[in-house]
């Protein structure tokens, strides 16, 4: 096991500069690296996400040392990858609003696209996702006792780190459930718990989402934010197909691009991807990790967390070495 103060050494030489000018013209990245955000925080921000200083860095990092591309390039590029440098697609789930406020401004001054995947509804009525109003309601609860189901034991709450704790653990039973009976589950957790007031507008509206149309892309992500493989087949098409007409009617362009609420395997089908092509969408992304390349599946497209070691998630494209042939 590596020591902690030589795992830190070996993150700063991973990312340095030096090291990249070195190892670039040595080694072939395989395909595509796609990476995941979901909010991007302003500075004193107790929300779940990125923040702002740290995103900026990151995307200076990858204008520097990456080709961030568009997503019409991504088969191409997944398919030919470059040997000069590692191509990245950015990408970001559910359309907060701080998109527009802290993360397009950014962008737009980098030159780098991006890919915001919206779901249709908390655009056009704002609201909050339900994963969002649990985690709050753990968190600010004055409840020392919980139930994580109705005929379940009492987990004691008797700290924050408890708190947070259970809501976690909420939020992943819930997603297990179908969707009726999430919904369910969840009206009597956040009776339990006491719901937290509501902060505000949270996700993009629509003048938002045209005025960063320039850079960004905007996909399919459902129109109520379900997990598709939770519900009947009816269900998950009116979902699919209503959150690309509201897209196609806003923005004028018809959304080819999807990504799957939750994400994992267990989280659609080979009736959604199904679906997906019924409905127009060609190219859909999953939260599984990996790296695109030429013999990805174009509806479960592998992303990867942007967590605080960018630098050495997207050195591992460069790890192998270069042959000839």
């Amino acid at each position: 096991m590596i020591p902690p103060q030589f795992r830190s050494a070996l993150k700063r030489i991973v990312g340095s500069t030096w090291t990249w000018r070195l190892v670039g013209p040595l080694a072939r990245p395989p395909g595509v690296i796609v990476l995941m955000y979901h909010r991007v925080l302003a500075p004193g921000s107790t929300e779940m996400g990125t923040p702002v200083d740290r995103f900026a860095s990151q995307m200076r990092w990858i204008r520097r040392h990456c080709d961030p591309i568009a997503p019409e390039a991504l088969v191409d590029r997944a398919r030919h990858p470059s040997r000069l440098k590692p191509a990245v697609l950015v990408t970001f789930d559910d359309g907060y609003r701080d998109f527009h406020d802290l993360a397009y401004p950014i962008l737009q001054e980098l030159q780098i696209p991006a890919v915001v995947f919206l779901a249709t509804s908390l655009v056009d009525e704002g609201g909050t996702l339900w994963t969002d109003r649990l985690r709050r309601a753990a968190l600010a609860t004055r409840r020392t006792k919980a139930q994580l189901t109705a005929d379940g034991p009492g987990i004691p709450l008797p700290d924050a780190a408890a708190r947070k704790a259970f809501g976690a653990q909420a939020r992943a039973h819930l997603k297990g459930l179908p969707d009726d009976e999430r919904r369910i589950a969840m009206a009597r957790l956040l009776d339990e718990l006491g719901e937290s007031p509501s902060p505000g507008r949270e996700f993009l509206t629509w003048d938002e989402v045209r005025c960063t149309m320039d850079l960004t892309r905007y996909g399919g992500h459902t129109h109520s934010h379900p997990i598709l493989s939770r519900l009947t087949s009816a269900r998950a098409s009116t979902e699919i197909r209503i959150c690309r007409e509201r897209i196609a009617a806003e923005t004028g362009q018809r959304p080819w691009l999807f990504a799957y609420p939750n994400g994992t395997p267990a989280d659609y089908t080979s009736e959604t991807k199904i679906l997906l092509r019924e409905h127009g969408f060609t190219v859909a992304f999953s939260t599984s990790p990996g790296v695109v390349d030429a013999d990805t599946d174009w509806l479960a497209v592998p992303r990867i967390p942007s967590g605080e070691q960018l630098t050495t998630v997207v050195y591992s494209l460069w790890r192998r070495p270069r042959h000839n042939g």
